[in-house]
């Protein structure tokens, strides 16, 4: 006996989804709470009073009353079982149909492909574990039998709502155990963990981490840096004290501070000692700029940051993942703290056990900057399937797919917002 329930508790949802393997981090109930402009609910689908699907809805309203449903990376189901599946689009059709949503719009967490970066650009023998690709099609032939419409393989990083194609940097083998630290790095390009360890700590850097905001400042100041620096626009910062406030203990906060006088007398010591002009010269150049730099920004200087949820499943496949870093490079870009920051990172997120830390989108032919810098760690590229819609109102379902980018912009101009984007 099915029954389709909208409006459930925090508690019960959460019960499911803390059992649920590869839950991201999209589903989690509080994911909510950072998205503003979106109303939202829980929902689940019971099966002789027992949950075996759920899902966070957000849901966007347009104007005539009309109303996108999404559900980022969701929904949370076995895809296999086509009765469970049939029975929750059922229930999410009349929910929608209901408050007069003319699409239901998800990008399930099934991927076509998963294989290290290296194995798919080198020709690397070396392999990953598979856990997102597990009966990729079966599931894809499932959601096309239920009526869901594939929005196709488009590769470009934005050309859906969610990237379709990651970078995540696999902190367990092919069997599915964990890493050493060893193994870890041994899988990291020279260029990014030559400067791990003594590198920084020599020169003054030091590593915290933070569940609040009490240096959301400091990294704020740090992405709007990177901003500037590519030309691009990312977040305000109450937007990332919303996502501080509402994860709290499972939001981490990495930052690399530089201790400017220590710094200073590493540079003397290697002045006093070094034989080699050249090297010499280097290091008095970095020592004027320790002091131009102590004057402006004072003696400890936030310079490099991450910013890393941990999924709401707590067994299973947990994947962490890691939503905005940024450097401040207007001091000691030469100290490449953006490697250390997430080098140190990723061995933290090891020693708690979890499966992957996914690094996020990248265009699909890996020509973009965002790969460039996220290959230098081996990651696991992982493909997923992409969006696929579920056509509530023909009508209107066919006027937003011809003609979305048009009714974005509408929409923008109305509204006066700057992005249509969860």
């Amino acid at each position: 006996m099915y029954e389709f329930k909208v409006d459930i508790s925090c508690d019960e949802y959460n019960s499911f989804v803390t059992n649920y393997s590869c839950a991201p981090i999209t589903q989690d109930y509080r994911w909510a709470n950072v998205k503003e402009g979106w109303d939202h609910t829980l929902c689940a689908l019971y099966k002789d009073n027992v949950i075996v699907g759920a899902a966070l809805l957000l849901i966007k309203r347009f104007p005539l009353n009309l109303k996108m449903i999404y559900s980022p990376k969701g929904f949370l189901l076995d895809y296999t079982n086509i009765d469970d599946l049939k029975e929750f689009t059922k229930g999410i059709k009349e929910y929608a149909k209901k408050i007069h949503a003319f699409v239901v719009k998800i990008d399930p967490c099934i991927a076509i492909s998963e294989e290290y970066y290296d194995t798919l650009i080198k020709k690397d023998t070396k392999k990953c574990a598979k856990n997102y690709s597990v009966n990729s099609n079966i599931k894809m032939d499932n959601l096309k039998k239920c009526g869901y419409i594939h929005c196709g393989f488009k590769s470009k990083v934005g050309a859906y709502i969610q990237p379709r194609v990651n970078m995540a940097i696999s902190l367990i083998n092919e069997n599915n155990e964990q890493l050493t630290e060893t193994e870890l790095l041994n899988n990291f390009k020279r260029n990014a963990k030559r400067y791990h360890g003594e590198f920084q700590t020599k020169r003054g850097v030091s590593f915290i981490c933070l569940h609040d905001n009490s240096y959301i400042d400091d990294f704020y100041r740090i992405i709007k840096s990177t901003e500037d620096r590519q030309g691009i626009s990312l977040r305000s910062k109450d937007y990332f004290k919303r996502i501080m406030s509402s994860f709290k203990e499972d939001a981490y906060m990495y930052i690399a501070r530089v201790d400017v006088d220590k710094f200073i007398s590493f540079l003397k010591c290697e002045i006093e000692k070094e034989k080699d002009d050249t090297l010499k010269e280097k290091y008095k150049s970095q020592l004027d700029d320790a002091y131009t730099a102590k004057e402006k920004y004072g003696n400890v200087i936030s310079i490099a940051s991450t910013l890393a949820i941990v999924p709401p499943n707590k067994s299973g496949i947990k994947k962490v993942e890691y939503l905005y870093a940024g450097t401040f490079e207007e001091v000691f870009p030469y100290l490449n703290t953006n490697a250390s920051v997430h080098i140190n990172s990723f061995i933290d997120m090891l020693n708690k056990g979890y499966s992957y830390a996914d690094l996020e989108g990248v265009d699909g032919d890996f020509s973009d900057h965002l790969s460039k810098t996220k290959a230098k760690y081996n990651p696991v590229v992982l493909e997923f399937v992409g969006e696929y819609d579920l056509s509530i109102n023909k009508f209107w379902y066919f006027i937003f797919s011809k003609f979305s980018v048009q009714l974005k912009r509408i929409y923008r101009l109305i509204k006066g917002v700057n992005k249509w984007k969860s």
